[in-house]
C-alpha cells in the first residue's frame, strides 16, 4: 500500500481511511473484499468475486487474496483471545520464539 499511495508511513489508521485515498480500481475493489470478508464473512456471495474479477483479479490472485485475508483475520483474533495486545510486534517475536 505504500508504494501505490506513496505515503510511506501508513498506520493503523488506513484500514479504516482507504476510501478516501485514491486507488486504482483493482486495489479498490480488494480492500472492499476485503473489507466485506473482515466484518460479515457470513455475507459473502458470488457478485463479491464478480466485483474482483470485472476490477482485474484472476481466480489464483482471488485465491491468494483470500488465504491472505484470512490468515491475518485468524492470527488476529488468535492474538486478541490470547490477551496479547494488538500490533505488538517486538512482544508477538518474543512469544513465538518460546515456541
Amino acid at each position: 500500500m505504500r508504494r501505490l499511495t506513496g505515503i510511506e508511513h501508513l498506520d493503523h489508521e488506513f484500514a479504516t481511511t482507504w476510501p478516501t485515498y485514491e486507488l486504482d480500481a483493482k486495489t479498490r475493489a480488494l480492500l472492499g473484499y476485503a473489507k466485506k470478508l473482515t466484518e460479515t464473512p457470513g455475507y459473502m456471495e458470488d457478485a463479491d468475486f464478480d466485483a474482483l474479477r470485472q476490477a482485474g483479479w484472476d481466480e489464483r490472485g482471488i485465491y491468494q487474496a483470500t488465504a491472505l485475508i484470512s490468515f491475518f483475520n485468524f492470527s488476529g483474533r488468535l492474538e486478541a483471545a490470547s490477551g496479547l495486545p494488538m500490533d505488538s510486534v517486538q512482544l508477538g517475536e518474543k512469544y513465538a520464539a518460546m515456541l
